[in-house]
């Protein structure tokens, strides 16, 4: 992520065309001669020079972008120099949700369209302005449930070029529209963790081979999101992509969001899904191009027992090989990234853990080529 908040540039445009008044989500501090904003939902810190400081201090009063503008020319800044700056920093702070409008236009004034996603038991209605609907909307298609009522309501709302996303009435964060899946999936998850039933959260993807659950782990660019959709199409059934949720007896649940393909991965998976190059690309807030792999069959989210874990290591010239890894490195390896309700790990959270790594066969994966990795993990698995 950028150190480096509202120092941008933009194409002059009026300030009059912004919204009447933002909200500041930020806490802005002059230490030792440097102007520093902090952003407490992202635990950031971002160096802003002192023209947008000056702004940021405007928007902390109410004032309107028109206003700041003017202000500044009266300062003696040139009037599209002053609009400039002012567009500049309001764009850069909205993409880092360090401020968002005081009052975008009702959801309800816009043309929507909506569905319903029930997952692990949790239903939420998401409405989409029409406009930005697509490709969003089909990549939880395969979630879809027809239901008239839900648990929770996500809206989205089209403002500015940024997409807004609020909860119940309640503004959560904003995008651009090519971040809309992928903000989505994030929401979803944390309305999932928040609200289900469960003793731990894995960072783990989730595969059904024999009745079975074969959880893989892996630090990131380990390629369990490649390795998941390699085995799908080698005849193992979908469970869940990167989280796998864990009931009081040890069986796992998983969370069947659609898998986020990085850009790297679509050649190795080209003679598997040839049809992954037409699906349109999205982008992470880091700008990292994907593609949504919508599964076209799910395992229902029934709890299912643990029969295998896998760590996955790869690596440019590593020998493929499935060797057992012994219990204490498998406890580290579910616990990585793992996820307890209250955040603490409970005593009875630990004991499940050791109860599945007790029943379960645990192996450490490593590999460089994919169709290794399938051809291994399915012998392992028979």
């Amino acid at each position: 992520m950028s150190r480096e908040a509202g120092n941008g540039t933009a194409a002059p445009r009026s300030a009059a065309h912004l919204p009447a008044t933002f909200v500041t989500q930020g806490r802005l501090a002059r230490v030792r001669g440097q102007n520093i904003l902090f952003s407490p939902s992202q635990r950031a810190i971002f160096a802003v020079n002192d023209t947008a400081a000056e702004i940021w201090r405007s928007l902390e009063e109410g004032t309107s972008p028109r206003a700041i503008s003017a202000e500044m020319v009266r300062a003696g800044v040139d009037g599209i120099e002053a609009n400039r700056h002012v567009e500049a920093a309001l764009r850069d702070w909205q993409r880092l949700s360090l401020i968002r409008p005081d009052a975008p236009p009702s959801a309800s004034a816009q043309q929507a369209v909506s569905q319903v996603v029930a997952i692990a038991g949790l239903s939420v209605r998401i409405e989409y302005p029409v406009a930005c609907a697509f490709p969003a909307i089909a990549v939880f298609r395969h979630l879809e449930v027809r239901r008239e009522t839900a648990d929770v309501l996500l809206q989205l709302v089209e403002h500015e070029g940024r997409v807004h996303l609020f909860r119940d009435d309640d503004w959560i964060s904003s995008c651009a529209p090519d971040e809309i899946p992928v903000m989505l999936k994030g929401q979803l998850l944390i309305e999932l963790l928040d609200r289900s039933a469960y003793e731990l959260a894995l960072h783990a993807a989730a595969l059904l081979r024999n009745e079975r659950i074969v959880l893989l782990c892996g630090n990131p660019g380990a390629g369990k999101t490649t390795l998941t959709l390699a085995l799908v199409h080698a005849g193992f059934g979908f469970v869940s992509d990167d989280v796998t949720l864990l009931d009081p007896r040890g069986h796992g649940i998983g969370l069947p969001f659609a898998p986020a393909v990085k850009a790297g991965a679509w050649p190795l998976l080209a003679e598997r899904y040839p049809d992954l190059d037409a699906v349109p690309v999205c982008r992470r807030p880091d700008r990292r191009r994907v593609r949504f792999a919508v599964p076209s069959e799910v395992v229902p989210s029934s709890p299912i027992p643990i029969g295998y874990v896998i760590q996955l290591r790869r690596g440019r010239d590593a020998k493929a090989c499935l060797e057992p890894i012994d219990p204490a490195g498998s406890l580290r390896v579910l616990l990585n990234g793992a996820f307890a309700p209250g955040r603490e790990l409970s005593g009875s959270a630990f004991d499940i853990l050791t109860q599945v790594i007790g029943s379960a066969g645990t192996y450490c994966l490593s590999y460089s080529k994919l169709d290794d990795a399938v051809e291994l993990i399915t012998k392992a698995c028979r």
